[in-house]
């Protein structure tokens, strides 16, 4: 009892004599991690230098000393010991966010994404800090993983609205990915919330050029220039500038000043691979702008003429390499995109195509070209609505030609409003009266409306510009036998024949109309040359011999009749001529008729026979049909009397069965 009272005793002695509650080492580092949490927030260079040394004599070896020793490290520049001190730090402390996110923006300094991005989801998990969402943000951005970077971003914005970074880091990813527009709204939220933004008014700049806006660039980078001498990204883009501009000299400067060694002969050979590429020289050009390549890879510029000279040369691969490689470089222009789009098309990637055509758009909305060019591929896709838009924005410009109008009919008649198809082709044909194929479109519509007069004019109109235009024959052909126009059907078939001399199906549609006319010696003839031209051609071997037939020549006829069926065992009417060919020559004699009617008679007595035995079986017992005799005598007897129905001769059959068998019940009774 007494050492309790001594124990207790002890401890309020402690109690006034100041123990340290911190438990030694464990404790001041905690009040050294305290310090370090609020270190950021001391602005004063002189107070945070006294607080980072309260820090280190804290717990200069623990997880708080590292993390001061880290930030020295990297006021100083040196990266990679600021690197070794935080992961002292995190070693000592795993779950310090401070360290972790200091630690990712490093390795985002020095380029080591895939690491920057593990610490800073690290810190972002222990503390929800917009710092480290704008960090993630920078570091999906580099990685190009555009989405994530959006996101991040987006977040980032809801904690620190008034960063301006936060909007034009949005903008350039827009503007990296082709998306002008929306890269241009960014860009103006930034210029919102600070006008004086520097980084913002350079992005807008270098939109401008990437749009060959090149004036307007040119102009907001001289003023940024005046406030801002030393700025290398002023100068290199003001470089851009004066060489689009053709000033080769003062472009040369300012690339020198932006740390850019690019030589006056470099930019000479980019002008004369252009002036090549102007002359059709494309061999020429190709060389030039592939040594200037070599000499400065990367070039935008020299990589968009180079892939201007592929494509004129038809080296689609290459050019396409080349367009591509220039936009990844923030390259891309409205040109370059609508040119990779025709060079998609041509290769088959339809929807490659459009996704190129309506960035082209997105940068230049009303470059008629491109939207003709949309419309035809939306128009070959069968997209007949959003064809139909374009060509009327074609109209609604007034940039549209007959040729516009002519694929906004097709459109049309594709969607099945035949009326406004029938109108815009009217309109092709009165704009451009040699337009062969507006005509015998048109002349189908009118002909699917009835509307023959007018379809036989355009027809006609069609035959006119193209002789050999099959499809415009055939249609007027059918007009005309429709019309019972048998005089113009002739001629057109002999105009068809003129000009397919070795057709054989021309020679028999001929034939046919002269043996519709009973020119039969002209059928023959006509039929004869579809067979010398095509031997086994069974329809007109038995057309020939249908008209051997009808002209009385029936060995003949009989001849190539076999031919056919031989061609074409399933030719019926081949069959049908045959078994009248026989009957006309061997005739079947009167005798023959006379035997096969006389036995269809027995037939149809037996049948009687037949019936009436059944039915005496039926009626009465076995005894009484024994009686062949009588049996067989009212058998013959009933069936003699032709005349008188079946169901009349069953009934008197049926009596004298009766009769009988009375007869036989009283000859037993008799006995």
């Amino acid at each position: 009892m007494k050492k309790s009272l001594l124990l207790v005793l002890a401890v309020l002695a402690s109690l006034s004599c100041g123990f340290d509650w911190t438990f030694g080492l464990s404790g001041k580092c905690n009040q050294a991690k305290k310090i370090v949490s609020v270190l950021e927030e001391k602005k004063d260079s002189v107070e945070r230098e006294q607080a980072e040394r309260k820090v280190l004599e804290l717990c200069g070896d623990g997880a708080p000393g590292h993390y001061v020793k880290a930030l020295q490290r990297e006021r100083e520049s040196d990266l990679d010991g600021a690197i070794t001190a935080y992961q002292e730090c995190l070693k000592r402390d795993a779950a310090f966010p401070l360290a972790s996110g200091k630690l990712g923006f490093v390795y985002y300094r020095k380029g080591l994404f895939d690491e920057a991005a593990l610490e800073l989801t690290k810190a972002l998990s222990a503390k929800n800090d917009p710092l480290y969402h704008k960090g993630l943000a920078e570091v999906y951005a580099a990685k190009k993983m555009f989405p994530l970077a959006i996101y991040h971003f987006e977040l980032a914005q809801k904690g620190l609205p008034a960063d301006v970074s936060l909007y034009v880091g949005i903008a350039d990813i827009y503007r990296r990915q082709g998306l002008y527009e929306e890269s241009r709204e960014e860009y103006l939220k930034a210029l919102a919330v600070n006008a004086s933004d520097v980084e913002a008014r350079l992005g807008m700049a270098e939109l401008n050029l990437d749009l060959n806006h090149t004036d307007e660039a040119f102009n907001d980078l001289r003023v940024l220039q005046t406030a801002n001498p030393q700025n290398k990204r002023i100068h290199l883009l003001l470089g851009q500038a004066y060489e689009r501009k053709g000033d080769l000299k003062t472009a040369e400067y300012e690339y020198l000043l932006a740390g850019k060694n690019r030589s006056i002969e470099l930019m000479e050979q980019l002008r004369k691979g252009n002036e090549y590429l102007q002359s059709g020289n494309y061999v020429q050009a190709m060389s030039e702008l592939e040594t200037a390549l070599k000499e400065k890879p990367g070039d935008v510029q020299t990589l968009r003429k180079l892939g201007d000279a592929y494509m004129a040369a038809g080296r689609d691969d290459e050019a396409i390499s080349s367009y591509r490689e220039a936009n990844r470089l923030k390259g891309g222009t409205p040109d370059l995109h609508r040119n990779l789009g025709v060079l998609y098309e041509k290769k088959g990637l339809l929807d490659e195509a459009v996704v190129e055509y309506r960035q082209s758009l997105s940068a230049d909305p009303e470059n008629p070209d491109t939207l003709r060019l949309l419309a035809d591929i939306y128009t070959l896709r069968g997209s007949n609505q959003q064809a139909i838009e374009l060509y009327q924005e074609l109209v609604r410009m007034k940039k549209d030609t007959p040729k516009t109008h002519f694929m906004l009919a097709k459109a049309y008649f594709n969607n099945r409003d035949y009326k406004e198809a029938r109108n815009e082709y009217a309109l092709v044909v009165r704009q451009d009266p040699d337009n062969q194929e507006a005509h015998r479109e048109l002349a189908d519509l009118y002909r699917k409306s009835s509307l023959d007069a007018e379809a036989e004019r355009h027809y006609k109109e069609a035959l006119r510009l193209k002789k050999d235009d099959m499809e415009s024959r055939n249609a007027l052909l059918a007009l005309y036998v429709k019309k019972k126009k048998f005089p113009e059907v002739v001629a057109l078939l002999r105009e068809n024949v003129e000009l397919a001399p070795s057709d054989p199906v021309a020679h028999y549609k001929l034939g046919l109309i002269h043996e519709f006319n009973k020119n039969y010696d002209e059928a023959v003839l006509a039929y004869q040359k579809s067979i010398d031209l095509k031997g086994d051609n069974a329809k007109a071997l038995n057309a020939l011999g249908r008209v051997y037939m009808k002209s009385g020549r029936m060995e003949e006829a009989k001849i190539v009749l076999e031919q056919a069926k031989k061609a074409d065992p399933k030719l019926e009417e081949t069959k049908v001529l045959l078994g009248n060919i026989r009957d006309e020559i061997a005739p079947e004699p009167q005798v023959f008729r006379k035997k096969a009617y006389s036995s269809g008679k027995k037939s149809k007595k037996s049948k009687r026979d037949r019936s009436a035995r059944k039915g005496k079986k039926s009626k009465k017992s076995s005894e009484s049909l024994t009686k062949k005799g009588k049996k067989s005598k009212k058998s013959s007897k009933s069936l003699r009397k032709n005349k008188k129905s079946s169901s009349g001769e069953k009934s008197k059959k049926s009596t004298s069965s009766k009769k009988k068998a009375k007869k036989t019940a009283k000859g037993k009774k008799k006995r």
